[in-house]
Formats: C-alpha cells, sequence, structure tokens
C-alpha cells in the first residue's frame, strides 16, 4: 500500500507545493516587471530622441497650407514682329523675331503694354548686339531667351511676382 508520505496528503506536503508555486509566481512577476520597465524606458527614449511632440503652433500652421500648390493662370503679351540687321564678317545679316511674354499677374501685363514702347527698345538693342554664329545654336537662342527676359523685366521695373515670369520665341528668322 501506499504510504502517507507518498500520497503528500499531509500538512508538510502541501506547504512543500505552495512554496515551490509561489517561488515560480514570484520569479514571473519579476520578469515582467523588468520587461515593462525595459520597454518603457526604450520607448522613452524613442520619443524624446525622435523630436517628441511638434509645437502647438505647428499643427495650425500645416493646416491653413494647402496641400496642392497653387496652380496660376499664364496671362501672355505678343510683343510684335522684331528686325534687326547687324554686322557679320563684313556682312549684314538679319534676325527676325516675333516674341510674347507671359506671366502670371495683370498688374505684370497691364505694366508691359503701357511700357511697350521702352520694352521694345531694350530688346532691340539686345538683338543688335547678338553674334551672328550664336544664335545658329540653340543655346544660344535659349541664352538670347534668357538675356531677353532680364532685359524686359529691367525696362519694367519689376522683380518678383510682379515680373514677367517668360519671354517665349514664336518666330525666329536668320539671314
Amino acid at each position: 500500500m501506499a504510504r502517507n508520505d507518498d500520497l503528500n496528503l499531509n500538512r508538510n506536503g502541501e506547504e512543500a507545493q505552495e512554496k515551490s508555486g509561489g517561488g515560480k509566481g514570484r520569479l514571473l512577476l519579476w520578469v515582467l516587471l523588468a520587461v515593462l520597465l525595459l520597454g518603457g524606458g526604450a520607448g522613452g527614449a524613442w520619443f524624446f530622441l525622435a523630436g517628441g511632440e511638434e509645437p502647438a503652433g505647428a499643427e495650425t500652421a500645416a493646416e491653413e497650407e494647402p496641400e496642392e500648390p497653387e496652380e496660376r493662370e499664364a496671362l501672355y503679351l505678343d510683343l510684335g514682329r522684331f528686325l534687326v540687321n547687324f554686322d557679320y564678317k563684313g556682312g549684314i545679316r538679319y534676325v527676325q523675331t516675333e516674341m510674347e511674354l507671359m506671366a502670371y499677374s495683370q498688374d505684370a501685363i497691364d505694366r508691359a503694354e503701357r511700357n511697350r514702347p521702352a520694352v521694345r527698345n531694350e530688346v532691340i538693342m539686345l538683338l543688335s548686339g547678338q553674334d551672328f554664329d550664336a544664335l545658329r545654336t540653340v543655346e544660344g537662342k535659349e541664352q538670347l531667351r534668357r538675356d531677353a527676359l532680364a532685359a524686359v523685366n529691367k525696362a519694367l521695373g519689376a522683380s518678383g511676382k510682379d515680373a514677367v515670369q517668360e519671354v517665349y520665341f514664336t518666330a525666329f528668322v536668320l539671314q
């Protein structure tokens, strides 16, 4: 037969089980507590090192700004035809071109229209000082376009959003 010691039915056996189970429970509790503390510390460190919260004013500023860039309508002004002669290797050469101005501001177009004689004069002076060989290349024409834009805005005394944004050649002939 089985003895009482083998069945662990006595009071001393119950105390032994409680002690061994209680030790495992405490160990598990301490491990969980350590994991939570380490996880919380790591999360807090990441929060502070990553920059934390945005300042209170940053949210309102971000909400007020439009997400898509504002589409502006391009406005154009035809400057008409330019025919300019210049000296090339002892001979006379001609450049004939037509230009249009582009701006996003109606004020810039109105100013260019009011000052058309001054704008045309600046462009004519610019064209008459060009090198024929340079104008035969795409790079030369592009440089002339940039120079013409600067000359137009100089004649208008304009800059920024009130300035002419582009000058386009709508015809270009060298002879």
